[in-house]
C-alpha cells in the first residue's frame, strides 16, 4: 500500500513519463484506489489510452471486480469499441452517478426529456459524484424543469436552480436574475433580487450577465421600456453565453429559430395537432386546437383518422385519407406558440446595443465589482475583475480609492 501511495504522489507531477515504468500490479493497486480517491491520471498512467492494453488487461480485471470507476472509464474512452456499450450498461447497472448522468445528457442531446430526467435525478441520489457534477446535474434538472411539457414542474425548477445558485453556479445565478426581473413560471418580480443574482453570476464569470446587467441599467435609466429590458434578456436567461451577435433581434425566445419555425408552420398550417412531447422511442404526446391531449404510438389512429406511420424526436407522420399528415415538434413545445404569438401581436423592436456591464475595468467598473464581491460572494476565492482590479501594477492611492 506505501507503494501503490508514493505513486500516487508521483503520477501528480508527471503521469505520462510514469506510464511505460509501472507495472500491472503497481496499476491493480492504483485503480483499487481511484475508485474512492478519483485521480484520472491514474488511468492514462496504466495504459487505458492504449487500445489493447485497455481491452485485453484492465477490461477483465475492472469487470471481475466490480470497479465502477473503472468500468467507467471504459465507457468513456472508447464508446464506439464493440464492448463500449456493454461497459456503459454494466456501470449503470452498478448505479455509477456519473455514468447515469452521462446517460443522462446524451439523452437530453437526443431530445428525450422524461428519460434525461429519471437519470438525472437517479444520478444526484448516489454518493459517486463530485460537487462539479452535481452543480451541473443541478443546473440542468433546474433548466428542465421550466421547460414546457409533460415535465413542466416551476416549483422543482426554481428550487433547483436556487440550490445551484446557492452553491456558485454562474447560470443558475443568471438564469434567477432574469426570472426575478421578469416574473416569469411564477417567481415574484424583485429588482432588488435581480440585480445581485446578476453580480453574482458576472462575479462567477458568466459573460451574458454581463449584458443582462447592460440591460437592467438601461431600464433604470430609462433609455429603454422595462419590457424590452426583460425582452433581450430572455434571449440568454438560461446561458452564460454572450449574446450572438448574428441572431436577429426580432427572435422572442431563446433557442427558438422564430423564422424558420414560422415558414414550416405556415407549409403544415393545416395539421390539426401539435406534436408536444415524445414519451419513449415509441410513444409520444399530442394536443388539438381545443387543448386536449392524446397519447400515440406507431400503428395507433389519431382522433380524426389518420394512421401512425412513424414517430421521430421531431416528426411524427400519420397516413391520412388523401395525404400525409406531418406533425412537428421544435426545440421546446412552446416555441411554435411563442412564434406565432409574436408574430400577430408584438411590435418590431428597435435593436439596442447593450454594452456588457464591464469588460475594461474602469475605476467606476472595479468600484462595483469589490462593492459587490465583499457582500455577495467569499472573496479569498477568485472572481471576475480579483487581479485586475487589485492587481500588483495598480498604485497604492487608487487601490485605497477603491476599497473604500
Amino acid at each position: 500500500m506505501k507503494y501503490a501511495i508514493l505513486i500516487l504522489s508521483l503520477l501528480s507531477f508527471n503521469s505520462v513519463a510514469l506510464a511505460q515504468k509501472l507495472s500491472d500490479e503497481a496499476c491493480e493497486k492504483l485503480l483499487m484506489m481511484a475508485e474512492t480517491q478519483p485521480d484520472s491520471d491514474i488511468y492514462t498512467a496504466c495504459s487505458f489510452d492504449d487500445e489493447i492494453k485497455a481491452w485485453n488487461t484492465w477490461a477483465p480485471f475492472v469487470a471481475s471486480h466490480d470497479m465502477k470507476r473503472g468500468i467507467f472509464e471504459l465507457c468513456k474512452r472508447y464508446p464506439y469499441h464493440q464492448y463500449g456499450p456493454l461497459y456503459c450498461d454494466k456501470a449503470e447497472q452498478l448505479e455509477f452517478g456519473p455514468a447515469l448522468a452521462f446517460k443522462g445528457m446524451r439523452y437530453l442531446k437526443e431530445g428525450k426529456i422524461n428519460e434525461s430526467l429519471d437519470y438525472f435525478n437517479r444520478a444526484l441520489k448516489t454518493s459517486d459524484l463530485s460537487e462539479g457534477e452535481i452543480l451541473k446535474i443541478t443546473e440542468d434538472l433546474g433548466v428542465l424543469y421550466l421547460t414546457e411539457g409533460s415535465y413542466y414542474n416551476p416549483k422543482s425548477g426554481i428550487a433547483l436552480l436556487a440550490k445551484a445558485a446557492n452553491d456558485g453556479s454562474p447560470l443558475a445565478n443568471n438564469a434567477l436574475g432574469y426570472l426575478t426581473y421578469s416574473g416569469k413560471h411564477g417567481v415574484k418580480k424583485d429588482h432588488q433580487k435581480s440585480l445581485e443574482y446578476l453580480w453574482r453570476a458576472i462575479l462567477y464569470a458568466c459573460p451574458a450577465a454581463e449584458e443582462n446587467l447592460g440591460a437592467y441599467h438601461l431600464a433604470r435609466q430609462k433609455k429603454i421600456k422595462v419590457s424590452d429590458a426583460r425582452y433581450y434578456m430572455s434571449l440568454q436567461s438560461f446561458t452564460c453565453e454572450p449574446f450572438d451577435k448574428n441572431t436577429e433581434a426580432s427572435t422572442p425566445v431563446l433557442n427558438c429559430n422564430c423564422s424558420e419555425i414560422l415558414e414550416q408552420e405556415r407549409y403544415y398550417q393545416s395539421a390539426p395537432y401539435l406534436y408536444v412531447d415524445l414519451l419513449s422511442q415509441t410513444e409520444a404526446l399530442i394536443q388539438d386546437k381545443q387543448g386536449n391531449k392524446y397519447t400515440i404510438s406507431v400503428g395507433d389512429k389519431l382522433p380524426n383518422g389518420a394512421l401512425v406511420q412513424e414517430i421521430r424526436p421531431t416528426l411524427i407522420t400519420a397516413k391520412g385519407q388523401s395525404d400525409k399528415i406531418f406533425l412537428n415538434r421544435y426545440h421546446t413545445s412552446s416555441c411554435v406558440e411563442q412564434c406565432l404569438k409574436y408574430e400577430t401581436t408584438e411590435t418590431k423592436r428597435k435593436p439596442v446595443n447593450i454594452k456588457p456591464y464591464h469588460l475594461s475595468f474602469s475605476k467606476k467598473e472595479c468600484s462595483d465589482i469589490l462593492y459587490y464581491a465583499k457582500r455577495l460572494i467569499d472573496t479569498k476565492k477568485p472572481f471576475v475583475g480579483k487581479e485586475e482590479c487589485l492587481g500588483t501594477e495598480m498604485d497604492e492611492t487608487t487601490k485605497m480609492l477603491l476599497q473604500n
